[in-house]
């Protein structure tokens, strides 16, 4: 399985046994934890005849001998344990499968093609939904693929997204329709260059007391209390934005558009007073499509106070239930990459008008497919959106006759 972007940590030690449990001792095994995977936090006080081959915090404690706190965190990656180091935060990460090295190769480090080779997609438009309000984004981009009929040409293996399995939602006939969808699959059409990244799940939370930063926090919170909290979560989007992002430097890919939506109550006044739709650009973005999009005559998304309680902080953009779109943005800026945000505010509900309405806003830049010549209903759309299959369940079956 091709990983250019493996999970390592430094300074690996070889896994060393626990001892026998002390009356210190919290652990958390794998069937009484709530986490998908082994959880074990060690926080004892061990007399020092017990004292084993790992680092040991000393702290003195009344009425007794000098004690050693020894502390153990299990994560995702290989089995053992890996002591604690100090008060200190460590050099690098000690805790396996939370830090990447830099990208490196070909692919990437989520993609896995569907064929024996990485597709090229050098010159590609990548478009993409954040997982947001409505899920507006996500009905877009089953419009998108459903009406151009793209070709699934790999999927993401990560460990970020809740873990789904469903059947093909695109399905125009019995013999495909038994064809496996999964959380994060990629699709391809090359006469348009253009590649498409479909999201069905919401990101994984998972206990913070892992993470690296908190490690020192962590430290205190034992020496002080002699408890280990586990009460921290954190999602990991940040760590899917950033794989996401050295796929898309590795692929080749021009630029990419992601497609999300915003609360609808959030708005201001002179949002209220305009279209409902709205753009960001990256400052490379800019340089490129600054004119096209000027002639469009499209709003960019005003900045807001970052504190909304207090008018007179600092502006920045804001897009509340856009789920990873700020995160995308921000970190697209960071590394100079070519990103458009395109979204729409919307409420929850029956969100297909408000997909429509954003895949006809992303045609009059991109021109994916040309209108037709509109009809008798001047309401309807003058767009040949092809809806998927999938859609008749939206809102779960139909009543039963019998009930009537």
């Amino acid at each position: 399985m091709p990983s250019a972007c493996r999970a390592t940590f430094s300074q690996a030690r070889t896994p060393q046994p626990l001892l026998a449990p002390s009356p210190g001792l919290a652990r958390v095994s794998q069937q009484s934890s709530p986490f998908p995977f082994p959880v074990l936090a060690a926080a004892s006080f061990l007399p020092p005849a017990r004292q084993g081959t790992g680092r040991t915090l000393r702290t003195p404690r009344r009425g007794t001998p000098r004690s050693r706190l020894r502390l153990w965190v299990l994560g995702t990656g290989p089995p053992g344990t890996a002591p604690c180091s100090g008060f200190r935060r460590p050099a690098a990460a000690v805790f396996p499968g939370l830090r990447s090295t830099p990208c490196s190769g070909r692919a990437g480090t989520m993609f896995i093609p569907c064929g024996e080779t990485f597709p090229d997609l050098s010159g590609f438009t990548l478009l993409m939904p954040a997982v947001s309000v409505g899920n507006v984004g996500q009905l877009a981009i089953d419009l998108i693929i459903s009406t151009l009929d793209m070709c699934k040409i790999g999927y993401f293996y990560t460990d970020c997204l809740v873990p789904i399995v469903g059947n093909n939602p695109y399905a125009t006939a019995n013999e495909n329709a038994a064809e496996l969808s999964t959380n994060a699959e990629v699709y391809s059409l090359p006469s348009k260059k253009l590649v498409v990244l479909q999201l069905r799940s919401i990101f994984i939370k998972y206990p913070s007391i892992l993470d690296p930063d908190k490690v020192c926090m962590l430290h205190w919170l034992v020496h002080l209390f002699g408890w280990c909290p586990l009460l921290f979560f954190t999602y990991k989007s940040k760590s899917f934005c950033e794989k996401l992002l050295c796929w898309v430097e590795n692929s080749g890919c021009t630029r990419v558009i992601v497609l999300s939506s915003s609360h609808s109550y959030h708005r201001n006044d002179k949002q209220l007073c305009s279209t409902p739709f709205r753009y960001l650009l990256t400052p490379s973005m800019q340089k490129t499509v600054q004119n096209k999009i000027k002639s469009l005559n499209w709003q960019e998304m005003e900045k807001s106070p970052c504190i909304p309680e207090i008018e007179d902080s600092d502006l920045c953009v804001r897009v509340p239930g856009g789920g990873i779109t700020k995160l995308l943005y921000d970190e697209s800026c960071s590394k100079d990459i070519q990103m458009a945000v395109l979204l729409k505010f919307v409420s929850e509900g029956d969100n297909i008008p408000d997909a429509l309405g954003l895949v006809e806003y992303l045609n009059e830049w991109l021109q994916i497919i040309k209108p037709h010549v509109q009809g008798d209903d001047p309401t309807a759309s003058t767009l040949p959106w092809k809806i998927p299959s999938s859609w008749r369940l939206l809102f779960g079956s139909g009543l039963p006759p019998a009930l009537f």
